[in-house]
């Protein structure tokens, strides 16, 4: 056994004890039934994605630090007993935590883990990175509270989580940035982003938050970069090879601003039209592969006044009469997944009436 000192912490009537701990020993004491999706009593199910993001983090390679506590609490009055000594007259608080894998296999489920499950659990062996061997030096900080109840948990749980604001997504994909913890979507589309923020010829050139700065009606990096994963922008081939990211900025100004020329709009001075909106963005993103496609398959210059053609092409497959925009039927953008299947739709709308169009009074047996 090995005996862990804790510094006492006071809080109105109730006391709790810091500690810190080898998580890779720590996490042989949770409940070894508890796995991803199991339901708990006072806890979110675990979620494997998450954990392997942490376990790849904190792993040999990356060297990543998890400075936060976590919160657990002991489960038996006679097990992880909280005992006192005197050292040169001041009183010592400690705790025997298991040590030897025979100890922690005797001391397995003695404790629960109130906050910071994914934290401990990415330490466990399905998770952890063969290479971060045991003999490498990693503690791990606690907060342990002793024996409380399943309504103290859950308490304890809910206020954790209830008052914590969260971070912006779009924030941390910056720190993430600078830190190079991107994941593969990231370290695709990011470049994307921030010369479509930087390009002149870009029609969203200065409109995009690309970490917390301020920008009124701006779209966020993050979700760009979503909506450009969904819509494959990387997969598009031109000339036999995959698009450079100079030709997709270049290609994408000149759609944008035939999108732009084609209903009097600005994504540059967005009103409240829902075309220069983060929906309408998405809607009309989805579509660049089936309006690009149009111009490699036609050997027709990819330019605004072939985008604007083809916009007239979807607004005539969905038959809209005079004075209708693509964009009327506001409720289709309030979700993103009905804009996403409408996108999907008039795709496949739009490449049926090109290929009738291009068609039209021929007959292949006349």
């Amino acid at each position: 056994m090995k005996k862990v000192y804790l510094i006492p912490v006071s809080q109105h009537d109730s006391s709790f004890y810091i500690g810190k701990y080898d998580p890779r020993k720590l996490v042989k004491m949770t409940d070894p039934a508890i796995d991803v999706n199991t339901l708990q009593e006072a806890q979110r199910p675990l979620d494997k994605k998450h954990l392997q993001e942490i376990a790849d983090y904190a792993s040999h390679d990356k060297q990543g630090m998890l400075p936060s506590s976590i919160l657990i609490a002991t489960k038996e009055t006679d097990k992880l007993i909280l005992k006192t000594e005197k050292v040169s007259g001041e009183t010592k608080y400690y705790i025997e935590f298991p040590d030897s894998e025979t100890e922690l296999a005797s001391y397995s489920n003695t404790i629960d883990v109130i906050d910071g499950q994914h934290r401990l659990f990415a330490f466990d062996e399905k998770y952890r990175d063969p290479d971060f061997k045991d003999s490498e030096e990693y503690e791990l900080p606690f907060s342990i509270f002793i024996t409380p109840t399943i309504f103290v948990r859950r308490k304890l749980f809910t206020i954790t989580n209830e008052k914590q604001k969260a971070v912006s997504p779009n924030l941390l994909l910056y720190l993430k940035s600078m830190l190079g913890m991107l994941d593969s979507s990231e370290e695709t589309y990011l470049p994307l982003v921030k010369a479509l923020n930087e390009e002149n010829m870009s029609p969203l050139k200065g409109r995009i938050v690309i970490s917390a700065e301020k920008i009124s009606k701006g779209y966020k990096a993050k979700e760009l970069i979503k909506i450009f994963n969904k819509a494959k922008l990387a997969d598009i081939i031109i000339g036999g090879n995959p698009i450079s990211k100079e030709n997709l900025v270049k290609a994408l100004s000149i759609y944008l601003q035939g999108w732009e020329s084609h209903y009097q709009l600005s994504f540059r001075s967005p009103g409240k039209e829902t075309m220069t909106k983060i929906s309408g963005l998405r809607y009309i993103i989805l579509l660049f592969e089936t309006f690009f496609d149009h111009s490699v398959n036609t050997r027709k210059a990819f330019n605004v006044d072939f985008v604007k053609t083809v916009i007239q092409d979807l607004e005539n497959a969905k038959q809209l009469d005079e004075g209708q925009t693509l964009f009327d039927d506001s409720l289709l953008f309030r979700g993103e997944g009905a804009t996403v299947k409408m996108a999907a739709d008039d795709a496949n709308r739009l490449k049926a009436h090109l290929a009738n169009k291009a068609t039209v009074g021929f007959n292949p047996l006349a």
